[in-house]
């Protein structure tokens, strides 16, 4: 699968060992057009489990557990 050249070596190293072992992606990033949602619909269309937050729910645990 060819990948934006936008994408650094350790994002492409990242991204083709995420689909080698079917872990999902999340992209984040700061807002703009930055090639996130570019990113999310090419690796899609691959058939990658690819998100960016908003598509999300996200849980937050702050809380220590009593022991």
């Amino acid at each position: 699968m060819e990948l934006p050249g936008y994408l650094t070596l350790q994002q492409r190293v990242q991204i083709n060992s995420a689909v080698r072992n079917n872990t999902p992606i999340l992209v984040t990033g700061k807002p703009g057009p930055t090639g996130k949602t570019t990113l999310v619909r090419l690796l899609r269309n691959e058939g990658v489990m690819i998100f960016e937050p908003h598509e999300c729910v996200i849980i937050e645990l702050n809380e220590n557990l009593d022991q």
